[in-house]
Formats: C-alpha cells, sequence, structure tokens
C-alpha cells in the first residue's frame, strides 16, 4: 500500500492495482477481495485504517520538516531523503505509548527518551554520511549548545569528495511546535576551511537567539564542500556530499 499523486484524474485501477480516496489521501494497492466500502468499515481492516492515518499524519508533517529546512538539504536525491526521514519519524510515533493506534502522534513519541534517541545522529542525506565524511574529534554539549571541534588538518579530518578543496560547517537549529505545525529555523555563518589548513585552536560552533515557545529543538551540523578559486567559494556541484546531522534533540 502507497500514496500515489498526480495532476491529471487518477483510474480506479491501474493494472493489477487499485486505487481508492482515504483520509484525503490517493492509496494504491494490489487487488484483493476487499472493496473501498470494506476498507472503510469491515472490523477486519481497522488495522489498516490506523495504520493509514497515522502514516498520512508523519507524511504531512515530514513535508513541513523538509520545506523548512530546503536551505540545508541537498537539491538532489529528494526521494531517499524523503523516504529515510518518513521512515525515522514512524518509528519516532510508534514510541506515542499515551495514545490508542491510529491515533499515535510524533508530539508524544518526541516526549520520549527513546523517541528522542532515535533522531539524535540521524543523518538527513543518505548519500552524505557524518561518519564517512568527518574523521575528526567533536563533541556537543546539549546544555551549553556548544558544538566542540578538536583542532585538526583539514585533509585528514575531512573526506573531500574528488574536485573540491574547501570545506564549509555551519550549524543549525530547527525548532518545531507539533501542536501548531509552525516551524523555525536558523543556521550560523560559514567557516570555511582549505584542504590543506591546519587549525590549532579548537573550534567552536554556537547558536543563540531563537524564540521562546514550545516544541521539539533539533540541532544540527551542516558540513558541505566547495570550490574555492582566489578568494571566490563556489558550492561543489555534487549535492549528494552535502551532510546534514543531528547533534541533539530536546
Amino acid at each position: 500500500m502507497a500514496k500515489i499523486s498526480s495532476d491529471e484524474k487518477i483510474p480506479k485501477r491501474i493494472a493489477d492495482f487499485v486505487t481508492y480516496p482515504l483520509n484525503g489521501d490517493c492509496i494504491i494497492r494490489r487487488k484483493s477481495g476487499f472493496t473501498q466500502k470494506g476498507m472503510a468499515n469491515d472490523p477486519k481492516y481497522t488495522k489498516s485504517r490506523e495504520n493509514s492515518k497515522e502514516f498520512g499524519a508523519v507524511s504531512r508533517l515530514c513535508k513541513v520538516v523538509r520545506i523548512t529546512l530546503k536551505e540545508v538539504l541537498p537539491k538532489s536525491n529528494n526521494l531517499a531523503v524523503c523516504n529515510r526521514l518518513t521512515a525515522v519519524m514512524q518509528k519516532i510515533m510508534n514510541c506515542d505509548e499515551t495514545s490508542e493506534r491510529g491515533n499515535r502522534c510524533l508530539k508524544n513519541g518526541f516526549k520520549t527518551a527513546k523517541g528522542k534517541a532515535l533522531f539524535a545522529e540521524y543523518d538527513f542525506n543518505p548519500s552524505g554520511l557524518f561518519l564517512n565524511t568527518f574523521k575528526g574529534n567533536y563533541n556537543f554539549d546539549l546544555c551549553s549548545k556548544l558544538l566542540h571541534i578538536e583542532p585538526f588538518d583539514t585533509h585528514k579530518a575531512f573526506v573531500f569528495p574528488e574536485g573540491s578543496n574547501c570545506v564549509g560547517l555551519r550549524m543549525g537549529l530547527f525548532l518545531f511546535d507539533f501542536d501548531t505545525s509552525i516551524p523555525f529555523f536558523k543556521v550560523t555563518e560559514w567557516s570555511l576551511f582549505g584542504m590543506e589548513s591546519s587549525i590549532d585552536a579548537s573550534l567552536s560552533l554556537h547558536i543563540t537567539d531563537f524564540p521562546d515557545q514550545e516544541g521539539v529543538v533539533v540541532y544540527l551540523l551542516e558540513i558541505a564542500f566547495f570550490v574555492e578559486n582566489q578568494g571566490s567559494f563556489i558550492p561543489f556541484e555534487k549535492q549528494d556530499t552535502k551532510v546534514v546531522f543531528v547533534l541533539g534533540v530536546e
């Protein structure tokens, strides 16, 4: 079972599949003995209705998250980014032990330690994994909101894609109110380092001045590569090398 969309009218039957509306979405699945009426009312499809309702709610919230973070998410590999985010959010929703099945929600899932742990150290881009890109030592303190990176030789601390010669780091803060679906997002300025540079002092990134509102707070680290030429920094064309990593959740 999956959701589909089209600018054209969607037929009720496509090859060995049937389509039907459910909770405002168009669902497609392989033909079986059930009917649209049975799907909506038959007790044996109760779990399917519950799953569809929860999946729809998670998918809509994931869309808001992706739109809010469009400044830092890679422009390529969109489907993989989307599917990966939906999958982890469904796991977080399943951590909601206070709501009945069919009404479980991300807000309650994120209230649990397990839910927060599922999102901590999450990579938004499956093609740009933090552990495959950064080989240095770091520490993020959730209380002070401070990211501390120990001194490093740039070419040893980062795995550069061929053709790039500069790496940039910046920290982001994403705040999301699951009751109102109102998001807030901001990032720091870039800290840029040439491939052959050596950083003798510790690097600290810190983010402040965000609204005092209810919601889940997610701290992000973005790592992106550039081509430096006579003082100009051009973003590396292969966006799938970009890292967007969750440092912590509160």
